[in-house]
């Protein structure tokens, strides 16, 4: 059974669809029918889940609808209960990036790919510095750009949920230097591909890139959402 919405929730959701200026709180009240007290504890929700801001110069300023940030909240939420939901979303992940692969690269265009080889070029500079760095950002941005061309909102949010969430468990501080090579040797392979259009063999790294993560042993995720 589907919950529904509160009157001040489907207030704002109107609005945003009709792209219509949100009022005041009083003004929300007296078109409500509940009291300010009441319009101002029920927007603290569309305020969690970043549908409004609420702020005393501009009043209440409605955001287009993003799947991502409650479902980071609710992921993270989850994390606390049992860290293990991470490997259930990585999962989940992973099968979505197999699925939309050809139809995501059908997509991309050469503003994309050179992209893609900036985010390659960066990565390994940071791999090879005598530091090494972790190149977590430049590997959130190869993925989402490969699949952003699809403009497919709710794929966008659950595929972004899943590195806040892995940048939150902190697994990529214990990845050797070994490791950082393997995988994004895979990722010059997925960039060739795509560049060559040999979208074929671009699937095959990936779903080896994948695999690949499975040899390495499990952080203790546990203790990293706690």
């Amino acid at each position: 059974m589907v919950n529904e919405l509160s009157p001040l929730l489907k207030y704002i959701a109107d609005a945003t669809r009709q792209d219509e200026p949100i009022p005041s709180i009083s003004e929300l009240s007296s078109q409500l029918g509940i009291s300010t007290a009441s319009v101002r504890e029920q927007l603290e929700v569309p305020k969690e889940l970043g549908f409004v801001d609420v702020r005393t110069r501009t009043g209440i300023q409605k955001h287009d609808f993003c799947l991502t940030r409650p479902l980071t909240l609710s992921m993270t939420y989850g994390l606390r209960v049992d860290p293990e939901l991470f490997h259930e979303y990585a999962s989940l992940r992973r099968q979505l990036e197999i699925a939309y692969w050809y139809e995501a690269c059908a997509l991309l265009e050469k503003s994309h790919i050179q992209e893609l080889q900036e985010l390659q070029e960066r990565a390994n500079w940071k791999i090879n510095q005598s530091s090494v760095e972790i190149p977590t950002p430049e590997h959130r941005r190869f993925h989402l750009t490969i699949y952003r061309p699809l403009n497919n909102r709710v794929l966008n949010s659950v595929l972004e949920t899943y590195w806040d969430l892995y940048e939150v468990s902190r697994i990529q501080y214990y990845r050797n230097h070994e490791y950082l090579e393997c995988v994004w040797s895979y990722h010059r392979q997925m960039l060739d591909a795509i560049a060559s259009k040999a979208y074929e063999k671009g699937y095959e790294a990936l779903v080896t890139h994948f695999d690949l993560m499975k040899t390495f042993k499990k952080a203790d995720l546990r203790q990293r959402f706690e």
